[in-house]
C-alpha cells in the first residue's frame, strides 16, 4: 500500500513538475526573455523525450507532423538551390525545431493539467501586461511632466517597439478570456478594462499594424457582449471627436498627426511599407516555384529593391513565398490553418469557451499584425506565437476527448435510470 502511495505521489509530481517547466518559459517569454527561454525550451523537450508517456504525446499530433515535415522538407530544398546553401539549409532544420518545440511542449505539458492555465499560465500572463504597461506609462508621464503632449513610440525595456505591440496583442486577448471566463459581470467588466488598458499600451507603442489588429480581435472578442461593444464605439468616437479638438491646439504635439495627417499616408504610401512589397513581388516573379532559400531574403533586396536594403517582405505570405516558394508558403499557410481549424472546434466543443476564445484570437491577431510585419521571424515573438498554436492544440486535443467520452457518459446516465440505478429490473 504504501509503495502505491508513493509512486502515486511521484506520477502527480511529475506530471507537476511538467506544468511549471512550461509555466515558467511562458511567463518570462512574455517579458523579452525569449531568446533564452527557447534555449530553456530546447533542453526541456529534449529532456522529455527520455519518458515514454511524452514522446507518445509529441508523436500522435500527425496532422501537424506531417505538414511540418513537408513545410521543412521543401524549405530545405529550396535552400539547396539558392546561395548561401548550407546556412539556409541549416536555419530551415531550425525553424523545424522553433516551430515544434513550443507546441510539442505545451501539448506534453499540459496533458492532465489543465488547471494550470486558468489558476496560474493566465494569471501571470496578466500581469505580465500591467508590468509593461505600467513600464510604458512611466516614460509617457516622464516626457509628459518635461516637455508636454509629445508623443513618442515607447516599448517595454527588453522589446523593441514593434515587439512591445506584439506582446500587448497576444496578452490582451489571452487576459480577457481569462475575465470572461469567471461570467460574473463584475469579470466582464474587469476583462473590458483590460482590454482598454493593453489597447493603450499599444496606443503608446504607435505601431499602426497593432492597433488596427488589436481593434478587429477587441470586436471579435466583444461580439458575445454587446452592451460593452457599444460602450467601445462610444468611446472611439469621443477619442475622435477629442483628436479633432486638439489638433486646433498648435502648442501641442499629438498622435492624431501621427495616424491620420495627410503627410503620413504620403509617406506610407511611398515609404519602405509599399517598397518592400514591390521589392517582395519582385523576387517572387523571379523565384515563384523555389523561393531564395530561408533567411535570404535581405540578401536579394539590394538588386530588387533599388539599392535598399530589407530584412524582412513585412507581410508574412509575402515573406513565406519569397524564400520558399509557391510549396513552401502552402505548407506554412496551411499550419496555420490547421491551428485556427483546431480553434474553432476547440470552441465549439471545449468547457472554457472564453479561455479558448481567447487564445484563438491572439494567435489570429497575431497574424493580422503580420500583414504589415515580420515579427513572427524574431525569435522573441516567435516562442510565445508558436507557445499560444500549442494551447490551441492543447485545448482541441481535450476537446474531442470530451466530446468523445459524452456519449459514454450519456448513456451510463441513461443505463442508471433505466435499471433502477444500476440493478437490473427483471
Amino acid at each position: 500500500m504504501r509503495c502505491r502511495i508513493v509512486k502515486t505521489a511521484a506520477g502527480e509530481l511529475k506530471e507537476r513538475g511538467w506544468a511549471y517547466g512550461i509555466f515558467i518559459i511562458i511567463t518570462l517569454a512574455w517579458i523579452g526573455m525569449g531568446e533564452y527561454m527557447a534555449a530553456c525550451a530546447v533542453f526541456f523537450f529534449i529532456a522529455a523525450l527520455f519518458f515514454a508517456d511524452r514522446r507518445r504525446i509529441v508523436l500522435s499530433d500527425t496532422p501537424f507532423l506531417l505538414l511540418l515535415g513537408l513545410f521543412t522538407l521543401n524549405n530545405v530544398i529550396s535552400s539547396l538551390f539558392s546561395i548561401d546553401r548550407a546556412t539556409s539549409a541549416a536555419l530551415s532544420l531550425l525553424w523545424f525545431l522553433v516551430i515544434l518545440i513550443p507546441v510539442a511542449s505545451v501539448r506534453f505539458s499540459l496533458d492532465g493539467n489543465d488547471d494550470f492555465v486558468m489558476r496560474l499560465i493566465l494569471p501571470f500572463s496578466i500581469g505580465a501586461a500591467v508590468v509593461i504597461v505600467a513600464y510604458m506609462s512611466v516614460g509617457f508621464g516622464i516626457t509628459l511632466a518635461r516637455e508636454g503632449l509629445a508623443f513618442r513610440r515607447y516599448s517595454f525595456k527588453w522589446l523593441g517597439t514593434s515587439q512591445t505591440a506584439d506582446t500587448m496583442v497576444m496578452l490582451g486577448c489571452l487576459g480577457y478570456g481569462w475575465f470572461r471566463q469567471k461570467r460574473a459581470e463584475t469579470h466582464r467588466w474587469l476583462g473590458f478594462v483590460y482590454l482598454l488598458m493593453c489597447a493603450f499600451g499599444l496606443f503608446l507603442t504607435l505601431d499602426r499594424g497593432g492597433i488596427a489588429a488589436y481593434f478587429v480581435v477587441m470586436i471579435i472578442l466583444l461580439a458575445h457582449d454587446w452592451k460593452r461593444l457599444i460602450l467601445l464605439f462610444v468611446l472611439l468616437a469621443v477619442l475622435v471627436f477629442l483628436s479633432y479638438k486638439i489638433e486646433s491646439l498648435h502648442v501641442l504635439r499629438y498622435p492624431f498627426d501621427y495616424l491620420t495627417a495627410r503627410y503620413r499616408f504620403e509617406i506610407v504610401k511611398s515609404g519602405q511599407q509599399i517598397d518592400t512589397f514591390r521589392t517582395s513581388w519582385l523576387i517572387i516573379r523571379d523565384h515563384w516555384l523555389l523561393g531564395v532559400g530561408t533567411n535570404n531574403f535581405s540578401k536579394f533586396t539590394k538588386e530588387y529593391g533599388n539599392g535598399h536594403w530589407y530584412a524582412y517582405a513585412h507581410n508574412f505570405i509575402l515573406q513565406f513565398w519569397a524564400e520558399n516558394g509557391i510549396f513552401g508558403m502552402g505548407f506554412g499557410l496551411s499550419i496555420m490553418g490547421l491551428v485556427i481549424s483546431r480553434f474553432f472546434r476547440a470552441l465549439k466543443h471545449s468547457s472554457s469557451r472564453y479561455v479558448v476564445l481567447g487564445t484563438g484570437c491572439a494567435f489570429i491577431g497575431m497574424l493580422l499584425e503580420n500583414l504589415t510585419n515580420s515579427t513572427i521571424w524574431i525569435i522573441k515573438i516567435a516562442l510565445p506565437f508558436w507557445l499560444i498554436a500549442g494551447m490551441l492544440c492543447h485545448f482541441y486535443r481535450s476537446s474531442e476527448i470530451q466530446r468523445k467520452n459524452q456519449p459514454v457518459r450519456e448513456s451510463l446516465v441513461r443505463r442508471f435510470f433505466t435499471t433502477g440505478g444500476g440493478r437490473s429490473t427483471t
